[in-house]
């Protein structure tokens, strides 16, 4: 488990899967993404065990961000990701996702920081945001990671920027 100041971060529990359903099938959470929530339970518990799987296969993955009274409050954490994006393979993708309501408060930041530090020995981490996201792409700066360049998203064909950790 990581700790900070506000947060606990730790691995994902089939038990969050009810937590993590209410928070991915918020259309707002979705709204720089894909357009596309999550539609059931059973898609919770899919991607809580892909999480698991990431973090046996490559030492990382998505995890669990809790307030100090063990609220679930969202998910951040690094991907190992193996697909052309942005002319690059093989790296760690740093996300997160927050309930609305966290929104503003320095949560995402805060707990990428110490994500970054968890994980200091790490080399390609990168970071994705969309252009019209301001307040992701504040996030990634201000964790830390410097703007690359911006590209066109294969899935959506919108515009992301693109940043990297040295």
């Amino acid at each position: 488990m990581i700790e900070t100041r506000r947060l606990f971060i730790r691995k994902f529990e089939l038990k969050d899967f009810k937590q993590l359903y209410i928070l991915d099938s918020n259309p707002l959470v979705h709204k720089y993404l894909y357009n596309s929530p999550m539609k059931s339970y059973v898609e919770a518990k899919e991607y809580i065990q892909a999480q698991l799987t990431q973090h046996k296969n490559h030492g990382v993955g998505r995890l669990a961000v809790l307030d100090k009274k063990n609220n679930f409050i969202g998910w951040a954490g690094l991907k190992f990701n193996n697909s052309m994006i942005n002319n690059k393979t093989n790296f760690y993708d740093l996300g997160y996702r927050l309930d609305p309501n966290q929104w503003g408060r320095g949560i995402a930041t805060e707990a990428s920081i110490a994500i970054l530090n968890y994980y200091k020995n790490f080399k390609n981490i990168c970071g994705i945001a969309s252009v019209e996201n301001l307040a992701s792409n504040k996030v990634l700066i201000k964790s830390g990671l410097v703007f690359v360049n911006k590209f066109i998203d294969p899935i959506n064909g919108k515009f992301d920027n693109w940043y990297e950790f040295n």
